[in-house]
């Protein structure tokens, strides 16, 4: 089912977009200031990224279907990447806008009025993405989270070219709009970068170092009596939840049926542990012969040791 929480916040994060989208333009229109105009192409790319977002949040709350087992939780790692990538080519397309007015010698006017409609924009967005950062926090969902760094981004974009206005305004000192705009460029893209090595590593399964310390407690402080051992821990976090596979040892004359109850409550007790939700999978294993067993799959793996899979 899905959040209702998330399902706003994206919402309202798309029309808040537009209404700061349509104040820049205003700006621009106002000022013909190149900063100006960087920050406006950011919020086109937002503006874009949002709807993109949107698309992610409501395909990625979708429950397991026939053809989707895992669900569609992974989306989110492409939509937090797609965001990154956009926010990349905003940031480019600035660096070449700058270039071309500090050829062409164009220069910013109206700079008071580009100043209030500037920073009316960045008190919007400072709102906007402050609520979107506590629910994407909140609701552990990437996709939020991410567009609120985005529109935060957007904030800190907005608060330089109302800087460098200020400064134009009272010093004359025109070259600086392309300057400031190459800056803000330039850290907007950091910015985008940071949001495609994290849409890499999760597509990539890169371990979730707190998940994994929570789980690794559990098993080495709270285990169920009755298991004497475990290895071959892998876990993944996909948006909200987490899949867990683990293989356990007990004595081999421990009947099946209690020893699957007793690997029933491991379960319940890591999927209680761990942040969000949790599927997870145990192989269980009699300690005294699970060694031999595990020899009868040499060569089942073409292209790794046996021990590396278990």
């Amino acid at each position: 089912m899905i959040n209702n929480k998330v399902k706003t916040a994206i919402r309202i994060s798309f029309a808040v977009s537009l209404v700061s989208f349509t104040i820049k333009l205003i700006g621009y229109l106002i000022t013909g200031s190149n900063a100006v105009l960087s920050d406006l192409a950011e919020s086109i790319v937002h503006v874009l990224a949002v709807g993109f977002s949107m698309y992610g949040v409501y395909l990625s709350m979708k429950p397991p279907d026939e053809k989707h087992p895992y669900g569609h939780e992974r989306i989110e790692f492409l939509s937090v990447g797609a965001e990154g990538a956009v926010i990349i080519v905003a940031g480019i397309t600035i660096i070449y806008q700058s270039v071309l007015h500090l050829v062409l010698g164009l220069e910013p006017e109206n700079l008071r009025e580009g100043i209030f409609v500037i920073a009316a924009a960045g008190l919007v967005n400072l709102v906007l993405g402050t609520y979107l950062m506590y629910v994407g926090k909140k609701e552990k969902n990437n996709i939020i989270k991410g567009n609120a760094k985005h529109t935060l981004t957007d904030v800190w974009t907005s608060g330089g070219v109302v800087v460098t206005l200020v400064l134009i305004h009272y010093t004359n000192f025109t070259i600086l709009d392309s300057i400031v705009a190459i800056l803000v460029a330039l850290y907007i893209m950091f910015e985008g970068l940071g949001l495609v090595r994290f849409s890499y590593r999760g597509i990539m399964d890169e371990r979730d170092e707190n998940q994994d310390e929570i789980i690794r407690n559990i098993l080495e402080n709270e285990m169920p009596e009755g298991i004497l051992g475990w290895h071959g821990l892998r876990h993944r976090t996909t948006g909200h939840t987490t899949w867990i596979e683990l293989h356990v040892l007990f004595d081999k004359d421990t009947r099946l049926e209690v020893a699957h109850d007793i690997g029933t409550e491991l379960e319940h007790r890591i999927m209680t542990a761990v942040e969000g939700d949790a599927v997870v999978t145990l192989h269980l294993e009699p300690e005294q012969t699970h060694t031999q067993a595990h020899l009868r799959l040499k060569g089942a793996y073409t292209n790794d040791a046996i021990d590396d899979m278990i």
